[in-house]
């Protein structure tokens, strides 16, 4: 089943011509292709204000160990946040969340020093 059709309003039928030289041309090329959005949709967003989501290529050469970790420590964060909202005190555990939250920016402080993928 296809999408119901758009209004005549909402068609996009107007074309719009832009000169730009060939380096700027494949600047922007990337920059949509890093975005994960058609050349059209890159520079639509981008001259009307709109979100252009980040490059979604990184995601991919993150690894999934440094995820979970990280994922790990939020899970912790969350609950340990809850409990202070209910007047339990955990500072012990803060201080491990502390510790763990330290050792991963070392982790990606050492990636980004060597230029490595995580």
């Amino acid at each position: 089943m296809g999408r119901p059709a758009l209004d005549s309003t909402e068609k996009r039928s107007a074309v719009t011509v832009m000169r730009t030289t060939e380096q700027e041309l494949e600047y922007v090329r990337a920059q949509a292709d890093a975005a994960g959005l058609s050349v059209s949709e890159y520079v639509r967003r981008r001259a009307l204000g709109y979100v252009v989501p980040t490059a979604v290529g990184d995601a991919r050469r993150i690894d999934p160990q440094l995820i979970d970790a990280v994922n790990r420590v939020g899970v912790n964060v969350n609950q340990l946040a809850a409990s202070v909202h209910m007047d339990r005190s955990f500072v012990k555990y803060w201080e491990a969340i502390g510790r763990e939250v330290e050792e991963l920016l070392e982790r990606l402080t050492a990636h980004d020093e060597a230029g490595d993928d995580l």
